[in-house]
């Protein structure tokens, strides 16, 4: 699991798809159905609402809420969380 807390500022790189599904973090992602998915066309930035064992954060992103892997996002700036 990525160190992201709730709160954290995160740079979305161009061509990452975000997953917008109806089901809680606490069950797997990948084995739910999306109701919309939308793959960024330009770098975005967006805000940890919630983190999950699965390797998928929530963010907050172009006005929605959106699933997307961990992994595919990145700390704004100098986040420290020593």
């Amino acid at each position: 699991m990525a160190p992201y807390k709730t709160g954290d500022l995160v740079h979305i790189p161009q061509a990452v798809t975000l997953v917008h599904c109806d089901a809680d973090l606490e069950f797997d992602p990948q084995l739910t159905i999306p109701l919309s998915v939308h793959k960024t066309e330009r770098p975005e930035i967006g805000v940890i609402v919630d983190t999950s064992d699965h390797g998928y954060v929530r963010v907050f992103c172009s006005g929605q809420h959106w699933r997307v892997k961990d992994k595919s996002v990145y700390f704004l700036g100098a986040a420290n969380h020593d």
